[in-house]
């Protein structure tokens, strides 16, 4: 999740870039990484959407739809945005930090009754 994308249309910078909340807020929109090749026209306009939820929030998407038909090399650009949700799936289950290390532990616990031994 330490990616982002500069884009500046008609002067304007944004910053386009995925968070957990905005993969959730697709997703709650039909989102799916599985579909995304299989319905390229609902789940391109998602992600690309999605990118603007983490910093541009109050942007029309009347305006979202401009700037992606003004983008070129859109193919590269979705293969960004689409590289970026999926570090955020896989940041899910990293591993922590040495900082964070240690200050958590599990246990698996057994609730099954054991039979009376004698």
């Amino acid at each position: 999740m330490n990616k982002e994308i500069k884009l500046n249309y008609k002067g304007t910078e944004y910053t386009l870039t995925y968070n957990r909340m905005s993969v959730k807020i697709i997703e709650n929109e039909g989102f799916e990484l599985e579909k995304f090749s299989k319905q390229p026209m609902n789940m391109i306009e998602l992600v690309f959407s999605g990118a603007f939820l983490a910093n541009h929030r109050k942007v029309s998407q009347n305006i979202i739809d401009e700037i992606y038909r003004s983008c070129p090399n859109k193919q590269g650009l979705i293969d960004s945005l689409t590289t970026m949700i999926t570090d955020c799936y896989n940041s899910l289950t990293e591993e922590p930090n040495e900082v964070d290390e240690g200050n958590v532990t599990w246990e698996v616990v057994d609730l099954t009754p054991k039979a009376n031994q004698k």
